[in-house]
């Protein structure tokens, strides 16, 4: 649906105009175009990643003082970290999905010529990441009842509940950075974003070491300051982007007349990215009940599951930022009408993703227990009594995982690919229908089942999730080739 201030002689030449953009860069959907594009987004999806693992390796290190308040060893606050984290991504992904198809719709204005309808889209990214990160607020009275229903130890759950607590607090200054950063990558500018976010975890990992272990005059906070240092990264990055917009709104894209709220872009919104929102939300909370179950067998059970996930995240996180890159390009191609070169960019993105993972798959295989050294690389080795309960005595185990991440790599890039340039076309409805049923269907309720079994081992349990993520990527895989996605507009 066309905004009717934008220019009428678009629509009447909408493949000519389209053909012109692409070529002023790159031949649309080569494999040069690509890599321009998401090579930036990739380092910036990884980069994000090391919040997360330099959280964990520095609490690998960080020996809690048992002197005084809830007694807790370094082993509880490892098996902390991961599902805290999770369960706030879990209650943000909603809303996040939703704000970043900001990017699509920004993509497909972008290529189709509509600069109005492109900030009017953008503002309202940014609208609902406010309301949103608001409304987040309302779960810190019940974190701690939310872990204590996962049977999770007293010690396990104080530390929880101090790392979902403080994200939450920060979770306006999350939603907004990234309503923001949409601004950039839906129009291809995705070197902002990598400069961006560059700064934004140096910054993270810098107060990481000041915040946890208490140096240069700050508090120890432990688990706390992991959290804390993650928010300060997140209120310099949105203010990064503000300044810049400020700057690049001067020119082509004035951002002052269409700040108000649009009751039929906050529609499409909904219609096309509320199942975008979903689908991350599904796919999130089945793992974090994944990680809840793997949970209830033992503390060194999910200690190991944590050290393999952060493990998996290194491969992981990167895919999100091609990702993101394909529904960029495949979103901006169909917008200008080329639907030959939205196929080529997906395919390309496959061989790449393929290539990636295959590569860390073989790895994982011959070297496991390389992947795991850098958690030991803040151990405090002075440590006595329960706080010297290394993560040495799960390493076999996580050693072992890690080969499951192996096996399932690869159609974790097919999913995510896949997925990306279905989204970008406007196809959000299927993969949150196959996600609610592979994740819930193939992995969480039968995790859940072989948990109540005497017999129950953790290696069981990963094999439901390896199930599902092999689903999920021939699916997405299915659902691209039948074509369907080439038949929906959202412009």
């Amino acid at each position: 649906m066309r905004d009717s201030n934008d220019s009428s002689a678009v629509s009447e030449s909408r493949e000519d105009s389209g053909s012109d953009v692409c070529a002023s860069r790159h031949t649309a959907g080569s494999f040069r175009e690509l890599l321009v594009v998401s090579l930036p987004l990739i380092i910036s999806a990884g980069s994000h990643s090391l919040m997360g693992i330099a959280d964990c390796m520095m609490l690998a290190g960080y020996a809690p003082d048992t002197s005084s308040g809830l007694a807790a060893t370094t082993l509880d606050v490892i098996a902390a970290v991961t599902p805290a984290g999770m369960m706030y991504w879990s209650i943000a992904c909603i809303p996040m999905g939703t704000i970043l198809y900001a990017n699509t719709f920004i993509s497909q204005f972008d290529g189709a010529g509509q600069p109005r309808s492109l900030t009017v889209a953008f503002w309202q990214g940014v609208w609902l990441a406010v309301v949103s990160g608001l409304l987040l607020l309302l779960f810190i009275p019940f974190s701690a009842d939310m872990f204590r229903l996962a049977g999770h130890t007293p010690a396990v759950v104080g530390q929880e509940t101090a790392y979902f607590d403080m994200l939450c607090l920060g979770s306006v200054f999350h939603l907004a950075a990234n309503a923001l950063s949409c601004y950039f990558s839906g129009r291809q500018k995705t070197a902002v974003v990598m400069y961006v976010t560059l700064i934004s975890v140096t910054i993270n990992v810098v107060c990481d070491y000041g915040l946890i272990f208490g140096h240069w005059g700050l508090p120890q906070l432990g688990i706390t300051g992991a959290a804390a240092a993650t928010v300060f990264a997140r209120v310099c990055e949105l203010l990064m982007y503000g300044g810049l917009i400020l700057r690049d709104s001067r020119g082509r894209y004035p951002l002052g007349g269409t700040w108000r709220p649009d009751g039929e872009m906050l529609k499409k919104f909904l219609r096309y990215g509320l199942p975008s929102g979903l689908h991350h939300f599904l796919d999130t909370s089945s793992f974090l009940f994944f990680l809840l179950i793997v949970g209830s067998l033992n503390r060194d059970a999910m200690a190991a599951t944590n050290l393999a996930f952060r493990v998996n995240s290194i491969i992981f996180i990167p895919l999100l930022g091609f990702g993101t890159a394909v529904q960029t390009l495949v979103g901006h191609h169909i917008g200008a009408g080329l639907q030959a070169a939205a196929s080529r960019t997906t395919w390309n993105a496959i061989l790449m993703g393929v290539i990636w993972t295959g590569g860390a798959a073989i790895l994982l295989v011959f070297f496991p227990d390389a992947s795991l050294q850098p958690f030991l690389a803040f151990e405090d080795v002075s440590a006595t009594g329960d706080s010297a309960q290394s993560i040495r005595s799960v390493l076999p185990a996580a050693s072992r995982l890690l080969t499951f991440v192996a096996v399932y790599s690869i159609f974790d890039a097919m999913a995510v690919v896949f997925a990306s340039a279905l989204r970008g076309a406007g196809d959000t409805l299927f993969p949150m229908v196959i996600t609610l049923f592979s994740s819930w269907v193939v992995m969480t309720i039968p995790a859940w089942l072989i948990a109540q079994m005497e017999s129950a081992t953790v290696d069981r349990l990963w094999l439901t999730c390896t199930g599902h993520i092999t689903l999920m990527g021939t699916a997405m895989a299915l659902r691209f080739l039948s074509g369907r996605w080439k038949k929906i507009r959202l412009t």
